[in-house]
Protein backbone atom coordinates (compact mmCIF):
# COMPACT_ATOMS: atom_id res chain seq x y z
CA UNK A 1 0.00 0.00 0.00
CA UNK A 2 3.00 2.26 0.05
CA UNK A 3 2.36 3.55 3.59
CA UNK A 4 5.51 4.79 5.36
CA UNK A 5 5.70 3.27 8.81
CA UNK A 6 8.42 5.64 10.03
CA UNK A 7 10.38 8.59 8.74
CA UNK A 8 13.92 9.57 9.68
CA UNK A 9 15.20 13.10 9.16
CA UNK A 10 18.79 12.56 8.08
CA UNK A 11 19.74 16.17 8.58
CA UNK A 12 18.42 16.39 12.13
CA UNK A 13 19.60 12.83 13.02
CA UNK A 14 16.36 12.24 14.87
CA UNK A 15 13.16 10.44 14.09
CA UNK A 16 10.54 13.10 13.32
CA UNK A 17 7.61 10.68 13.33
CA UNK A 18 6.83 7.36 14.91
CA UNK A 19 4.93 4.66 13.05
CA UNK A 20 1.28 4.64 12.12
CA UNK A 21 0.26 2.24 14.87
CA UNK A 22 -2.98 0.27 14.89
CA UNK A 23 -4.61 2.71 12.49
CA UNK A 24 -2.50 1.54 9.55
CA UNK A 25 -3.17 -2.10 10.35
CA UNK A 26 -6.92 -1.49 10.44
CA UNK A 27 -6.64 0.59 7.25
CA UNK A 28 -4.90 -2.24 5.40
CA UNK A 29 -7.55 -4.68 6.55
CA UNK A 30 -10.35 -2.37 5.42
CA UNK A 31 -8.80 -1.85 1.98
CA UNK A 32 -8.25 -5.59 1.51
CA UNK A 33 -11.88 -6.24 2.41
CA UNK A 34 -13.33 -3.55 0.16
CA UNK A 35 -11.07 -3.87 -2.89
CA UNK A 36 -11.87 -7.36 -4.03
CA UNK A 37 -10.51 -8.70 -7.32
CA UNK A 38 -13.81 -7.89 -9.00
CA UNK A 39 -13.79 -4.31 -7.71
CA UNK A 40 -10.20 -3.83 -8.87
CA UNK A 41 -10.99 -5.14 -12.35
CA UNK A 42 -13.92 -2.77 -12.68
CA UNK A 43 -11.70 0.04 -11.42
CA UNK A 44 -9.12 -0.67 -14.13
CA UNK A 45 -11.78 -0.42 -16.82
CA UNK A 46 -13.02 2.88 -15.41
CA UNK A 47 -9.50 4.28 -15.14
CA UNK A 48 -8.39 3.38 -18.65
CA UNK A 49 -11.65 4.63 -20.16
CA UNK A 50 -11.10 7.96 -18.44
CA UNK A 51 -7.43 8.06 -19.44
CA UNK A 52 -8.29 7.53 -23.11
CA UNK A 53 -10.92 10.26 -22.90
CA UNK A 54 -8.43 12.73 -21.35
CA UNK A 55 -5.84 12.09 -24.08
CA UNK A 56 -8.44 12.46 -26.83
CA UNK A 57 -9.73 15.64 -25.18
CA UNK A 58 -6.22 17.09 -25.15
CA UNK A 59 -5.48 16.05 -28.75
CA UNK A 60 -8.87 17.29 -29.97
CA UNK A 61 -8.49 20.66 -28.24
CA UNK A 62 -5.03 21.16 -29.75
CA UNK A 63 -6.20 20.15 -33.22
CA UNK A 64 -9.19 22.48 -33.07
CA UNK A 65 -7.06 25.35 -31.82
CA UNK A 66 -4.34 24.96 -34.47
CA UNK A 67 -6.36 23.99 -37.53
CA UNK A 68 -10.00 24.97 -37.04
CA UNK A 69 -10.44 28.05 -34.83
CA UNK A 70 -11.04 31.07 -37.06
CA UNK A 71 -12.31 33.74 -34.63
CA UNK A 72 -11.06 35.04 -31.30
CA UNK A 73 -13.90 33.45 -29.37
CA UNK A 74 -13.31 30.07 -31.01
CA UNK A 75 -9.64 30.37 -30.12
CA UNK A 76 -10.57 31.21 -26.53
CA UNK A 77 -12.79 28.12 -26.33
CA UNK A 78 -9.91 26.03 -27.67
CA UNK A 79 -7.43 27.52 -25.20
CA UNK A 80 -9.69 26.94 -22.18
CA UNK A 81 -10.48 23.42 -23.35
CA UNK A 82 -6.79 22.66 -23.83
CA UNK A 83 -5.95 23.93 -20.34
CA UNK A 84 -8.63 21.78 -18.69
CA UNK A 85 -7.62 18.75 -20.76
CA UNK A 86 -4.00 19.13 -19.66
CA UNK A 87 -5.23 19.43 -16.08
CA UNK A 88 -7.23 16.23 -16.55
CA UNK A 89 -4.12 14.37 -17.72
CA UNK A 90 -2.25 15.68 -14.70
CA UNK A 91 -4.98 14.81 -12.22
CA UNK A 92 -6.16 11.51 -13.65
CA UNK A 93 -3.20 9.85 -15.38
CA UNK A 94 0.25 11.00 -14.29
CA UNK A 95 -0.71 11.37 -10.64
CA UNK A 96 -1.74 7.74 -10.22
CA UNK A 97 1.13 6.51 -12.39
CA UNK A 98 3.78 8.45 -10.47
CA UNK A 99 2.46 7.05 -7.19
CA UNK A 100 2.55 3.48 -8.50
CA UNK A 101 -1.23 3.13 -8.28
CA UNK A 102 -1.39 1.57 -11.76
CA UNK A 103 1.08 -1.21 -11.07
CA UNK A 104 4.28 -1.90 -12.97
CA UNK A 105 2.52 -2.20 -16.31
CA UNK A 106 1.01 1.25 -15.97
CA UNK A 107 4.17 2.90 -14.66
CA UNK A 108 5.08 4.22 -18.12
CA UNK A 109 2.08 6.59 -17.97
CA UNK A 110 3.96 8.78 -15.50
CA UNK A 111 5.70 10.28 -18.53
CA UNK A 112 2.42 11.92 -19.51
CA UNK A 113 3.49 14.64 -17.07
CA UNK A 114 6.63 15.26 -19.13
CA UNK A 115 4.54 15.55 -22.30
CA UNK A 116 2.27 18.23 -20.82
CA UNK A 117 5.17 20.30 -19.54
CA UNK A 118 6.59 19.29 -16.16
CA UNK A 119 8.92 16.49 -15.03
CA UNK A 120 7.91 13.08 -13.72
CA UNK A 121 11.39 12.69 -12.24
CA UNK A 122 11.15 15.90 -10.21
CA UNK A 123 7.58 15.06 -9.22
CA UNK A 124 8.77 11.83 -7.68
CA UNK A 125 11.68 13.55 -5.93
CA UNK A 126 9.75 16.50 -4.52
CA UNK A 127 6.10 15.48 -4.27
CA UNK A 128 6.17 11.77 -3.50
CA UNK A 129 9.11 11.90 -1.10
CA UNK A 130 8.78 15.33 0.51
CA UNK A 131 5.14 16.42 0.41
CA UNK A 132 3.68 12.99 1.16
CA UNK A 133 6.05 12.46 4.08
CA UNK A 134 6.24 15.94 5.61
CA UNK A 135 2.85 17.42 4.76
CA UNK A 136 2.51 21.04 5.97
CA UNK A 137 5.90 20.91 7.70
CA UNK A 138 7.69 24.22 7.17
CA UNK A 139 11.23 23.54 6.01
CA UNK A 140 10.41 20.10 4.60
CA UNK A 141 7.28 20.42 2.44
CA UNK A 142 8.11 22.41 -0.70
CA UNK A 143 4.43 22.71 -1.66
CA UNK A 144 3.86 25.30 1.06
CA UNK A 145 7.09 27.20 0.39
CA UNK A 146 6.06 29.99 -1.97
CA UNK A 147 7.86 32.90 -0.36
CA UNK A 148 8.21 35.80 -0.91
CA UNK A 149 4.88 36.05 -2.74
CA UNK A 150 2.74 33.95 -0.43
CA UNK A 151 2.75 32.96 3.22
CA UNK A 152 0.86 29.71 3.71
CA UNK A 153 2.00 28.61 7.17
CA UNK A 154 2.28 30.27 10.61
CA UNK A 155 6.00 29.48 10.95
CA UNK A 156 6.88 31.34 7.77
CA UNK A 157 8.05 34.95 7.75
CA UNK A 158 5.32 37.51 7.10
CA UNK A 159 5.91 40.45 4.75
CA UNK A 160 3.88 43.60 4.24
CA UNK A 161 2.75 42.48 0.77
CA UNK A 162 1.10 39.41 2.27
CA UNK A 163 -1.72 41.62 3.56
CA UNK A 164 -3.23 41.38 0.09
CA UNK A 165 -2.36 37.79 -0.75
CA UNK A 166 -5.97 36.64 -0.39
CA UNK A 167 -6.67 38.87 -3.40
CA UNK A 168 -3.67 38.56 -5.70
CA UNK A 169 -2.70 34.91 -5.16
CA UNK A 170 -5.74 33.56 -7.00
CA UNK A 171 -4.32 35.28 -10.09
CA UNK A 172 -0.65 34.55 -9.40
CA UNK A 173 -1.40 30.84 -9.10
CA UNK A 174 -1.44 30.97 -12.89
CA UNK A 175 2.36 31.29 -12.90
CA UNK A 176 2.64 27.76 -11.51
CA UNK A 177 2.48 26.00 -14.89
CA UNK A 178 4.52 28.30 -17.17
CA UNK A 179 7.16 28.59 -14.45
CA UNK A 180 7.49 24.79 -14.23
CA UNK A 181 7.63 24.36 -18.00
CA UNK A 182 10.18 27.04 -18.86
CA UNK A 183 12.13 27.80 -15.68
CA UNK A 184 11.24 26.06 -12.43
CA UNK A 185 12.21 22.51 -13.38
CA UNK A 186 15.56 23.62 -14.80
CA UNK A 187 16.22 25.72 -11.70
CA UNK A 188 15.45 22.78 -9.41
CA UNK A 189 17.90 20.57 -11.28
CA UNK A 190 20.56 23.28 -11.31
CA UNK A 191 20.28 23.83 -7.55
CA UNK A 192 19.84 20.13 -6.78
CA UNK A 193 20.72 19.47 -3.12
CA UNK A 194 20.54 23.19 -2.27
CA UNK A 195 16.82 23.45 -3.14
CA UNK A 196 14.27 24.08 -0.39
CA UNK A 197 13.39 20.43 -0.91
CA UNK A 198 16.73 18.88 -1.95
CA UNK A 199 16.63 16.82 -5.14
CA UNK A 200 19.11 14.49 -6.76
CA UNK A 201 20.10 15.74 -10.19
CA UNK A 202 18.88 13.36 -12.91
CA UNK A 203 21.51 11.25 -14.61
CA UNK A 204 21.59 8.79 -17.46
CA UNK A 205 18.17 7.88 -18.80
CA UNK A 206 16.40 10.14 -16.30
CA UNK A 207 18.25 13.12 -17.75
CA UNK A 208 17.53 12.01 -21.31
CA UNK A 209 13.83 11.68 -20.55
CA UNK A 210 13.77 15.06 -18.82
CA UNK A 211 15.24 16.77 -21.88
CA UNK A 212 13.00 14.78 -24.24
CA UNK A 213 9.95 15.92 -22.31
CA UNK A 214 10.90 19.58 -22.56
CA UNK A 215 11.56 19.21 -26.30
CA UNK A 216 8.20 17.49 -26.75
CA UNK A 217 6.16 20.16 -24.97
CA UNK A 218 7.91 23.05 -26.74
CA UNK A 219 7.34 21.26 -30.05
CA UNK A 220 3.60 20.64 -29.77
CA UNK A 221 2.83 23.82 -27.81
CA UNK A 222 4.90 26.33 -29.79
CA UNK A 223 6.95 25.09 -32.75
CA UNK A 224 4.40 23.04 -34.72
CA UNK A 225 1.56 25.59 -34.33
CA UNK A 226 3.84 28.33 -35.69
CA UNK A 227 3.86 26.56 -39.06
CA UNK A 228 0.11 27.22 -39.30
CA UNK A 229 -0.52 30.33 -37.19
CA UNK A 230 1.22 33.70 -36.68
CA UNK A 231 3.90 33.46 -34.00
CA UNK A 232 2.29 36.05 -31.75
CA UNK A 233 -1.03 34.20 -31.77
CA UNK A 234 0.72 30.97 -30.82
CA UNK A 235 2.65 32.62 -27.97
CA UNK A 236 -0.48 34.33 -26.66
CA UNK A 237 -2.56 31.16 -26.80
CA UNK A 238 0.16 29.08 -25.15
CA UNK A 239 0.62 31.63 -22.36
CA UNK A 240 -3.11 31.85 -21.63
CA UNK A 241 -3.51 28.07 -21.68
CA UNK A 242 -0.61 27.55 -19.27
CA UNK A 243 -1.81 30.36 -17.00
CA UNK A 244 -5.30 28.83 -16.76
CA UNK A 245 -3.73 25.43 -16.17
CA UNK A 246 -1.60 26.87 -13.37
CA UNK A 247 -4.65 28.31 -11.63
CA UNK A 248 -6.49 25.00 -11.89
CA UNK A 249 -3.60 22.93 -10.55
CA UNK A 250 -2.54 25.28 -7.77
CA UNK A 251 -6.01 25.87 -6.38
CA UNK A 252 -6.86 22.17 -6.29
CA UNK A 253 -3.69 21.36 -4.37
CA UNK A 254 -4.06 24.32 -2.00
CA UNK A 255 -7.64 23.42 -1.08
CA UNK A 256 -6.43 20.14 0.37
CA UNK A 257 -3.83 21.55 2.77
CA UNK A 258 -3.80 25.36 3.00
CA UNK A 259 -7.15 25.86 4.67
CA UNK A 260 -8.34 26.71 8.17
CA UNK A 261 -9.09 23.09 9.08
CA UNK A 262 -5.57 21.72 8.43
CA UNK A 263 -2.73 21.40 10.91
CA UNK A 264 0.63 23.10 10.34
CA UNK A 265 3.98 22.61 12.03
CA UNK A 266 7.70 23.07 11.40
CA UNK A 267 10.76 20.90 11.18
CA UNK A 268 12.18 22.53 14.32
CA UNK A 269 9.02 21.79 16.31
CA UNK A 270 8.99 18.14 15.23
CA UNK A 271 12.64 17.80 16.21
CA UNK A 272 11.88 19.28 19.62
CA UNK A 273 8.98 16.85 20.09
CA UNK A 274 11.17 13.92 19.15
CA UNK A 275 14.06 14.97 21.40
CA UNK A 276 11.56 15.31 24.24
CA UNK A 277 10.62 11.67 23.70
CA UNK A 278 7.17 12.18 22.16
CA UNK A 279 7.50 12.04 18.37
CA UNK A 280 4.30 12.60 16.45
CA UNK A 281 2.40 9.65 14.97
CA UNK A 282 2.86 9.85 11.21
CA UNK A 283 -0.59 8.53 10.21
CA UNK A 284 -2.35 11.01 12.50
CA UNK A 285 -0.18 13.82 11.13
CA UNK A 286 -1.16 13.01 7.54
CA UNK A 287 -4.86 12.83 8.35
CA UNK A 288 -4.91 16.07 10.31
CA UNK A 289 -2.87 18.09 7.79
CA UNK A 290 -5.20 17.16 4.92
CA UNK A 291 -8.79 18.17 4.14
CA UNK A 292 -11.22 16.65 1.64
CA UNK A 293 -13.78 18.65 -0.30
CA UNK A 294 -16.77 18.10 -2.56
CA UNK A 295 -16.96 14.38 -1.89
CA UNK A 296 -20.53 14.12 -3.16
CA UNK A 297 -19.87 15.96 -6.43
CA UNK A 298 -19.78 13.57 -9.38
CA UNK A 299 -18.14 16.21 -11.56
CA UNK A 300 -15.29 16.83 -9.12
CA UNK A 301 -14.84 13.12 -8.43
CA UNK A 302 -14.56 12.43 -12.16
CA UNK A 303 -12.27 15.30 -13.15
CA UNK A 304 -9.93 15.70 -10.16
CA UNK A 305 -8.59 12.17 -10.09
CA UNK A 306 -9.32 11.73 -6.40
CA UNK A 307 -7.50 14.88 -5.33
CA UNK A 308 -10.63 16.06 -3.54
CA UNK A 309 -10.13 12.91 -1.41
CA UNK A 310 -6.70 14.12 -0.36
CA UNK A 311 -6.77 12.55 3.09
CA UNK A 312 -7.44 9.10 1.69
CA UNK A 313 -4.82 9.67 -0.99
CA UNK A 314 -2.08 10.52 1.50
CA UNK A 315 -2.59 7.27 3.37
CA UNK A 316 -3.37 5.19 0.26
CA UNK A 317 -1.19 6.66 -2.53
CA UNK A 318 -0.85 3.33 -4.30
CA UNK A 319 -4.61 2.79 -4.55
CA UNK A 320 -6.13 3.97 -7.84
CA UNK A 321 -8.16 7.14 -7.42
CA UNK A 322 -11.33 5.59 -8.87
CA UNK A 323 -11.78 3.73 -5.55
CA UNK A 324 -11.49 6.69 -3.18
CA UNK A 325 -15.15 7.67 -3.20
CA UNK A 326 -16.17 4.15 -2.21
CA UNK A 327 -13.46 3.88 0.46
CA UNK A 328 -14.06 7.33 1.95
CA UNK A 329 -16.92 6.47 4.39
CA UNK A 330 -14.95 3.49 5.73
CA UNK A 331 -11.83 5.64 6.02
CA UNK A 332 -13.69 8.33 7.95
CA UNK A 333 -15.13 5.71 10.28
CA UNK A 334 -11.64 4.42 11.07
CA UNK A 335 -10.46 7.95 11.81
CA UNK A 336 -13.29 8.44 14.29
CA UNK A 337 -12.57 5.08 15.95
CA UNK A 338 -8.90 5.98 16.42
CA UNK A 339 -9.54 9.54 17.55
CA UNK A 340 -8.11 11.19 14.43
CA UNK A 341 -9.62 14.50 13.34
CA UNK A 342 -11.02 13.94 9.85
CA UNK A 343 -12.06 17.11 8.00
CA UNK A 344 -14.03 17.55 4.79
CA UNK A 345 -15.66 20.55 3.13
CA UNK A 346 -19.06 19.74 1.63
CA UNK A 347 -18.46 21.73 -1.56
CA UNK A 348 -15.72 23.21 -3.71
CA UNK A 349 -17.00 26.69 -2.89
CA UNK A 350 -16.79 26.19 0.88
CA UNK A 351 -13.21 24.97 0.48
CA UNK A 352 -12.36 28.02 -1.64
CA UNK A 353 -13.76 30.34 1.03
CA UNK A 354 -11.73 28.58 3.71
CA UNK A 355 -8.56 28.92 1.63
CA UNK A 356 -9.23 32.64 1.07
CA UNK A 357 -9.80 33.18 4.79
CA UNK A 358 -6.58 31.32 5.57
CA UNK A 359 -4.60 33.45 3.11
CA UNK A 360 -6.03 36.60 4.66
CA UNK A 361 -5.24 35.37 8.15
CA UNK A 362 -1.65 34.43 7.25
CA UNK A 363 -1.20 37.86 5.64
CA UNK A 364 -1.46 39.63 8.99
CA UNK A 365 1.64 40.19 11.07
CA UNK A 366 -0.41 39.82 14.25
CA UNK A 367 -1.95 36.48 13.21
CA UNK A 368 -1.81 33.93 16.01
CA UNK A 369 -2.22 30.26 15.19
CA UNK A 370 -4.63 28.65 17.64
CA UNK A 371 -5.03 25.35 15.82
CA UNK A 372 -7.37 24.24 13.05
CA UNK A 373 -10.99 25.21 12.94
CA UNK A 374 -13.45 22.32 13.09
CA UNK A 375 -16.00 22.22 10.26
Amino acid sequence: MGVRMSVVAADAKVRLFKGGGDFLQDLRAMVAEQLTDSVRRQGKIRFYAKAIFMVLWWAGSWTFLVFAASTWWQALIGVVSLAFAMGGIGFDIQHDANHGALGRRGRWMRYSLDVIGSSSYLWSERHNHAHHTYTNVVGKDGDIDQLPFARFAPDQKVRSVHRFQHIYMFFLYGAYAPKAVFFGDFNAIYKGPSCVVPVRRPRGMNLVLFIAGKVAVVSWLLVIPMFFRPWWQVLLAAFIALWILGIILAIVFQLAHCVEEADFTSQEYLVAESVAGSPREWARHEVETSVDFGRSSRVLNWYLGGLNFQTEHHLLPQVCHVHYRMLSPHFEKLCVQHGFRYSAHPTLFSALKSHARWLKRMGRSDAIYTGPKTI
